[in-house]
């Protein structure tokens, strides 16, 4: 427990280090470890990106070199990161480094995997809505396959939350989505879908119609009053119900936070650079677009030499917007953040 507040704090000191003077670091790492998936779901196009993907030595020299640079978490995500036979030992090497470790996934795999979720310290599980509303955005049988994931982690004691992204199947009915989160005692971080497929240049059939989407944040502050679990602050909600209207907002892709794309290529920001990238198989970065790895680069050299991204206005990622959110000082955010935290650490010592 000492060392997980620790590592809180020393974080949220390089965060205003960086938000107040400028430095850089890349202290959360997002690492899509694979675009291969055992699902299709409406709005993600992520087929299209299946490609070439590091091996497990080289996953974990970049770790290594990352954490050098003053990374300290990561999420392992994709695609599905699960359909990896070598995830287990990705989050060992991970662990043993010393960075806390997360895990985004559908959930349908979690039964099979049960000792790599014991060593990772929270799982993210994507929920759109009830059965009929997940089912119909990700495949017959989805829904149940997340209340399996829920029961998993619960009984092992490794901490779980939903992330909602809010689309024209689900942006009406965000209420069903906020009363499973409450009885289930799991909290839930919404985003809407963005306007192309995520992880694809084609655009998205099923992105929610803007003012519907207004209205739900609307709800979903509401509700977060009221003492729903959201893990959106009212801040970060405000920003995300202007969506899909550029609205200003702190950066901090390649200066707090980058992107690991499956063949070890670093984004500073994949939503707002992987079109580029994924045609060039360059290291796009900001005002060095087009500069290309080096040979035998690692992660964390290739963070070190981008230049961080001059902001894009269209910031529509929960977490990346949370982020921001602390950056600037938000109360809510802070707020949010240091109770999530202290649910956390109470958590381990009870386990």
């Amino acid at each position: 427990m000492a060392g997980s507040l620790y590592k809180a704090l020393t974080g949220s000191l390089t965060l205003v280090r960086v938000a107040l003077m400028g430095t850089r670091a890349p202290l959360f790492v997002s690492w899509n470890l694979t675009f291969r998936c055992n699902l299709r779901c409406a709005y993600c196009g992520v087929e299209d990106a299946i490609g070439p993907e590091l091996d497990t030595d080289g996953v974990i020299r970049g770790l290594e070199s990352l954490w050098k640079q003053g990374a300290r978490w990561v999420t392992f995500s994709g695609g599905e990161p699960l359909t990896r036979s070598d995830i287990g030992e990705i989050v060992k090497a991970a662990r043993n480094l010393g960075y806390s470790v997360f895990i985004s996934t559908n959930g349908a795999l979690i039964p099979r995997k049960e000792d790599v979720i014991r060593q990772v310290d929270h799982v993210t599980l994507s929920l759109d809505g009830p059965r009929e509303v997940h089912d119909a955005a990700r495949g017959q049988g989805a829904f149940d396959q997340v209340m399996r994931a829920v029961e998993i982690c619960r009984g092992i004691g490794v901490s779980t939350s939903f992330q909602c992204t809010l689309c024209k199947c689900n942006v009406d009915v965000v209420d069903d989505a906020l009363e499973l989160a409450e009885t289930l005692g799991v909290p839930i971080m919404f985003q809407p879908a963005t306007m192309r497929l995520d992880s694809s240049s084609r655009p998205n059939p099923i992105a929610p119609d803007p003012d519907a989407l207004r209205r739900a944040m609307e709800q979903i502050a509401r509700a977060a009053r009221e003492g729903a679990p959201v893990l959106n602050s009212p801040e970060g909600l405000r920003h995300l119900s202007r969506w899909p209207n550029k609205a200003d907002i702190w950066c901090g892709a390649g200066r707090l936070f980058c992107v690991v794309e499956p063949d070890g290529y670093v984004l500073a920001c994949h939503q707002f650079q992987f079109a580029e990238a994924a045609q060039s198989r360059a290291v796009a970065t900001g005002r060095d677009a087009g500069r290309r790895a080096l040979p035998g680069e690692l992660q964390g050299e290739q963070f070190a030499s981008m230049s961080p991204l001059p902001g894009c206005a269209e910031c529509w990622c929960g977490p990346i917007v949370e982020l921001a959110m602390l950056a600037r000082f938000r109360p809510g955010a802070w707020r949010l953040a240091v109770r999530r935290q202290l649910g956390l650490l109470r958590r381990r010592r009870r386990g």
